[in-house]
């Protein structure tokens, strides 16, 4: 990442006490694995609490647990977006009771109001840029706006760097698809397996063309794998992936998905990409992630 993202951080986290962040889901783990380097950096770092996906891969995770007693007055707890919304309100509920501030960062998702509902909103929130704030204050109203701070997004940055400067040339007609967790019960009107069977639908239409499938970490690869029959009923190659998402970017001639941050890092290293959305109500909408959306398949 740039030195600029990293002193921007490191200036905002000075006004805080001792440092700790909260993470569960892979995107908020993404955040603070750049993240917690530059909380050492400040001296003020406290302890990293995972739960669910985020503590299986971060072995120097403290239980989250542990986090309400270890929270005390001066305190300043970072959490990243979950999608157990009423989980992040008890979260924001136990730091305030401690005495201790909260800063909520976002990704690039529009589902602002959802992560607090009818609770209070943590003390600062941070999201990527100008575009996203004014999203932020339009759905939580004026309360936000003093709250709401831009800071670069470390993940997207670090991970678009790596790619750019791994000298790996894509490979012609391979198609990256990264899929997101989204089940049909979620009611945003498509979900992962509708979403294959158009992505196959389209690639059926395109000559020289063959897929590799990302399935979501949070997905179980046995289930997506027995999907990939729609493509192979099209005549169009394709398999799954297991590896890291930086290194098939890499590869990929064209990065196809959902409404996934890695659609962002693809973009910011000027790969071709689509959004794959189709059938999406209105709670969709509002869900996905506003700087794809000139590349939404609605």
């Amino acid at each position: 990442m740039s030195e600029v993202a990293r002193r921007q951080w490191r200036e905002f986290l000075s006004g805080y006490g001792r440092l700790h962040i909260y993470t569960v889901d892979p995107g908020a783990h993404a955040m603070a694995r750049e993240l917690v380097p530059i909380m050492r950096e400040t001296g003020r770092f406290g302890s990293w609490f995972a739960d669910g996906w985020s503590a299986m891969h971060e072995g120097a995770c403290r239980p989250a647990i542990e986090l309400p007693e270890a929270l005390v007055a001066g305190d300043a707890l970072i959490l990243g977006s979950q999608t157990d919304f009423s989980h992040t309100q008890t979260v924001i509920r136990q730091a305030a009771a401690a005495g201790a501030k909260t800063i909520f960062i976002f990704d690039h998702w529009k589902n602002y109001a959802e992560h607090f509902g009818a609770g209070a909103l943590t003390d600062a929130i941070v999201v990527p840029d100008a575009f996203a704030r004014e999203q932020l204050v339009f759905a939580l109203g004026e309360r936000a706006a003093s709250r709401g701070h831009v800071l670069p997004h470390l993940a997207i940055e670090a991970a678009a760097e790596r790619i750019a400067t791994s000298g790996v040339r894509a490979e012609i007609g391979l198609i990256a698809v990264m899929l997101d967790p989204t089940e049909a019960a979620d009611g945003l009107g498509y979900d992962w397996r509708s979403t294959l069977a158009v992505i196959a639908e389209r690639a059926a239409q395109q000559k020289g063309v063959r897929i590799v499938v990302k399935p979501h970490p949070r997905q179980d690869a046995a289930t997506v794998a027995g999907e990939l029959s729609v493509f192979t009923r099209r005549g169009v190659p394709a398999h799954l992936d297991m590896g890291d998402v930086e290194s098939l970017i890499k590869r990929a001639s064209e990065v196809w998905g959902m409404t996934t941050v890695a659609l962002n890092v693809a973009l910011a290293v000027g790969k071709p990409i689509k959004s794959f959305q189709v059938g999406r109500n209105a709670a969709g909408a509002r869900a996905s992630n506003p700087h794809i959306e000139p590349f939404a398949v609605t």
